[in-house]
């Protein structure tokens, strides 16, 4: 575990908020120097802590679905695994690569633009590791929010990101609006006059684009890739299965994890559970605690629940194209 301190966490905090903010900016609200606040990330960065910055982007207004892919596996060495690791890993469409401990061993979010799109993509994907594979779960996402976590922070309430709600659009972007989003995906600190150098284009082109993706909703916000392990924290999924739901309810099971200091990710889902929530804890009581105040808040509501244990991400962009 690396030693951090709370202005440390603070700083995490700000860059998990809005990584595109200044050192500046981030220094006013920590409240620490500019030039010390920039050292800090420098040496969160050293440290692994901070492992890149990059760009969120909402899937359904570019018109794609996210479906999340459960696999359990069966049959394979330790040496196979990490050679489908390493294929899933360069794999165009995957958003998000995890090992897992549980039900399931790994889990694979995967973009595509509909049903038919899928089934093509999976099989081009998975089809030759068919044989390791014992059991496939497939959710695909209704809506998805995350939030910032506040769990860094004592008494640090919890904001809202929209990540992927609404239905499928066909917006198109141009050459210089995907390579902006690109260069974003693997640095989203990354300044305008870089960025304006990489593009051939003027900096207030790049401002001018970079608001503009921002107002059609295509860009939703800027976040900070923390190894939550360095800080010896824990990552889980909760399945939720629920029954006797409305919308009123469902409305309130929102509310009840936005307001839960250590829920990064809401997503409702059709598939096999009706509800995913990824959770950050820094210690067993705080998931005990979550799950007890979900069994309070809805003990009629929740027909079973299942917990998995994030052991490790292999990958994680916003823009997998």
């Amino acid at each position: 575990m690396a030693v951090i301190d709370l202005k440390d966490k603070k700083i995490l905090y700000e860059l998990d908020r809005n990584s595109r903010q200044t050192n500046k900016q981030i220094a006013k609200k920590v409240g620490l120097s500019e030039q010390v606040t920039g050292n800090r990330i420098r040496r969160l960065q050293d440290l692994g802590i901070i492992e890149y910055f990059f760009v969120k982007t909402n899937p359904s207004v570019l018109g794609y679905m996210h479906i999340k892919i459960y696999l359990r596996l069966h049959n394979i060495t330790k040496e196979k695994e990490g050679e489908l690791l390493n294929d899933l890993n360069i794999q165009k469409n995957i958003y998000w690569l995890s090992s897992l401990r549980g039900k399931y061993d790994l889990v694979a979010s995967i973009y595509v633009k509909n049903i038919a799109d899928f089934s093509k993509k999976y099989e081009e994907i998975f089809g030759k590791w068919r044989d390791y594979i014992l059991e496939r779960n497939v959710i695909v996402l209704e809506r998805a929010f995350t939030y910032t976590k506040a769990y860094l922070i004592p008494k640090q309430k919890s904001e809202e990101i929209v990540y992927s709600i609404g239905e499928e659009q066909e917006i198109q972007l141009d050459k210089t609006d995907n390579a902006m989003l690109k260069i974003l995906n693997k640095d989203g600190r990354k300044p305008l006059i870089d960025i304006s150098k990489d593009l051939k284009v003027s900096a207030d082109t790049v401002k001018y684009r970079l608001n503009n993706l921002k107002k059609r909703g295509i860009i939703t916000g800027f976040g900070v890739k923390i190894d939550y392990k360095k800080l010896d924290n824990h990552y889980h999924i909760i399945f939720l299965k629920l029954q006797n739901m409305n919308l009123q309810k469902y409305k309130k099971l929102e509310s009840v994890a936005r307001i839960n200091k250590n829920v990064i990710i809401f997503i409702k889902t059709i598939g096999d559970h009706d509800i995913e929530l990824e959770v950050e804890t820094t210690n067993n009581d705080e998931l005990d605690e979550l799950m007890k105040t979900l069994r309070d808040y809805f003990v009629s509501e929740i027909k079973d629940y299942e917990i998995l244990e994030v052991t490790r991400e292999h990958r994680m962009t916003y823009y997998p194209f």
